[in-house]
């Protein structure tokens, strides 16, 4: 059964109010970038008042998070070349070694979201195959502030050149059983998941 059309709009304002929050904390310092998207998220305010019958204000804000506090999701993806090779970046944020991945974004299902952050940090097409784990950082001595969980996709890479970003130093095709040293725990897991595994998904 289809969903209504007030539904399928407070679906959009959701959709368009993430994406006015990721352009504000990710934008340059130029003020009609902050404009713009400042405008983005009022606009998703309006319609979202117009489907929820709520008014939003300073003291009430719009896409807070409020209730249950719950972990992050991220999504990755481990692409392999016809010789086996995978595809790794070396993080800008902390210069190690990883597959390629981040948050999820509103509006993007898990291997939605998992093959644009593969085309935006390392330049090249890939096809989802199979989905090979769920990964709870916090099980992995992980020093970061959040717990997050990793939705991993396996894909089979398609085209493209490798072109790094402002999120990745390094782009490489390496043999999953010789990965550089400087790789995480959780990240060495789930490379060695993705070279060898064939059956049910992992999770923790």
């Amino acid at each position: 059964m289809g969903i209504s059309p007030s539904e399928r709009l407070r679906f959009w304002a959701h959709e368009l109010g993430g994406m006015a929050k990721t352009g504000l904390l990710y934008a340059d310092d130029d003020p009609y970038d902050h404009d713009r998207f400042d405008r983005v998220l009022a606009i998703a305010e309006g319609i979202a008042e117009l489907t929820i019958d709520a008014e939003f204000r300073p003291d009430r804000p719009y896409l807070r998070d409020v209730g249950i506090v719950s972990p992050k999701t991220g999504c990755s993806c481990a692409a392999f070349d016809a010789a086996g090779r995978v595809v790794l970046i070396r993080r800008a944020d902390n210069g190690r070694w990883a597959l390629p991945g981040g948050y999820a974004e509103i509006g993007s299902s898990p291997s939605e979201n998992a093959l644009r952050e593969f085309r935006e940090e390392t330049g090249y097409e890939a096809e989802v195959e199979a989905l090979i784990g769920v990964y709870d950082n916090a099980r992995f001595g992980s020093l970061s502030a959040y717990q997050f969980y990793i939705c991993l996709f396996r894909a089979r890479l398609t085209g493209g050149d490798a072109a790094p970003s402002r999120e990745t130093l390094e782009v490489r095709l390496v043999d999953p059983d010789g990965p550089p040293a400087d790789m995480s725990e959780l990240q060495r897991m789930m490379l060695s998941d993705a070279a060898g595994r064939r059956g049910a998904a992992m999770f923790q």
